[in-house]
């Protein structure tokens, strides 16, 4: 999607690396981008076409003036430590009154898949009821929900890969979706070049499931050796090391639930999904991105 007016988008909640796939997409597109950024120097130099706009997003003044003028928003929310919605929850909350006082034409909003109900994950019951006070604030607003980040899953974790050991804290043969952050940007154009708010929330995940075990043999083709899914014993040290994260307010304090909520079920989109809202929008595939990722000569 190419615009004729450039278009801005503010990213609130943006700043950091998960969150780097999602700029860089945008900004290659020809997105102007107005981050907000409590360290606006760091992020000057990770983005320098990009406008870094000094404050938090917990002051609702500073949300607004970054919103100002542009043609959407952006937010990703931080992830709350010791399991508890709230905090997660409550730094929403200026970026949805900032959108009412801008006048935001769209607030898009980085969510999961999995939160039509209480799950007693805080990661995913912080989503769900921020999608609750966007469906009630007025605004026109739509929810990305993403599965399993391939990035974040499976990048971080090449050189274990190519040693033969695809390491995962989850049990290996439970269903999983994933989603390809480099597509989120993709999407993102296409809403506003269709001029499209949801109003709601659409599942962004592969077509397919799949199992530890699935991905494990596709990256046995490309990585030049036998891949194994491993690391059920991996889910018993960050067990051992949950008071720790507790204390520390880590965010493992969370996560650590969300992993413990993926061995019960694994993580599967059952809401409407992409493929049903725009049926010519080609997702990544994991097959796609594991080739691209490990086909390649091993670098030196």
């Amino acid at each position: 999607m190419t615009f004729e007016t450039p278009h801005t988008v503010a990213i609130i909640g943006g700043s950091g690396e998960i969150s780097e796939p999602f700029n860089s997409g945008l900004l290659e597109r020809g997105i102007r981008l107005r981050i907000l950024a409590r360290h606006p120097e760091r992020v000057c130099k990770r983005y320098p076409a990009a406008t870094v706009v000094p404050g938090s997003m917990t002051n609702t003044d500073d949300v607004a003036g970054a919103m100002e003028g542009a043609n959407a928003a952006l937010l990703t929310t931080p992830i709350s430590p010791r399991n508890d919605p709230r905090a997660e929850v409550d730094s929403a909350r200026p970026t949805i009154e900032a959108a009412r006082r801008a006048g935001l034409p769209h607030l898009i909003f980085i969510s999961c898949i999995e939160i039509d109900h209480p799950t007693g994950v805080a990661l995913l019951d912080a989503k769900k009821t921020i999608e609750e006070m966007l469906a009630e604030s007025g605004i026109p607003w739509t929810s990305i929900r993403c599965g399993s980040y391939m990035e974040d899953v499976i990048d971080t974790r090449v050189g274990a890969i190519r040693a033969g050991h695809f390491v995962l804290p989850v049990k290996p043969d439970l269903p999983f979706h994933y989603t390809a952050q480099k597509d989120v940007p993709r999407l993102v154009c296409e809403l506003l070049g269709r001029d499209l708010q949801l109003n709601g929330s659409v599942a962004f995940v592969t077509p397919e499931t799949y199992t530890p075990r699935d991905a494990a043999n596709i990256m046995t083709r490309y990585a030049g050796r036998r891949v194994r899914p491993t690391g059920r014993w991996l889910f018993c040290v960050l067990l051992l090391a949950l008071p720790i994260f507790w204390l520390l307010r880590h965010r493992f304090s969370t996560i650590f639930h969300l992993i413990s909520h993926f061995n019960r079920e694994g993580y599967v989109a059952r809401s409407r999904s992409i493929a049903d809202l725009m049926p010519d929008f080609r997702m990544t595939s994991l097959e796609e991105h594991l080739h691209d990722l490990l086909a390649q000569p091993k670098p030196r």
